[in-house]
């Protein structure tokens, strides 16, 4: 039997738990993807920074004469170009590994049922 202030009582504070929970869990959500939007932006940032040194150091080729004086500005440019694939092979492999063993872990076993 419900009496009638405890019951609407009850069913507020219900509902304030249920809010309470939406709200956690919404401010959660948020907090996830300012995360992802920063670390967008850092991207960003990174690829910016590095598209002008390239720049810079093929200008700076660009106005010298020999060889010999390019080659500092052309090793600065190559093992940057090093660098960025060595680090997209990390990411790539850091993606990969986990499916690779599990799939090697797991085999399935061909034609049977």
């Amino acid at each position: 039997m419900k009496i009638w202030p405890w019951s609407v009582i009850a069913d507020l504070r219900r509902e304030i738990d249920r809010q309470d929970a939406t709200i956690y869990q919404a401010a959660q959500d948020l907090k996830t993807n300012i995360d992802s939007k920063r670390k967008a932006q850092n991207q960003i940032e990174y690829l910016v920074r590095t598209i002008r040194d390239m720049d810079e150091q093929i200008f700076k080729m660009g106005q010298l004469s020999s060889w010999e004086d390019m080659r500092p500005h052309f090793n600065h440019l190559n093992e940057g170009t090093i660098t960025r694939k060595r680090l997209e092979s990390d990411r790539i492999r850091e993606l990969l590994q986990p499916e690779l063993i599990k799939s090697y872990n797991n085999p399935k076993q061909i034609g049977s049922k």
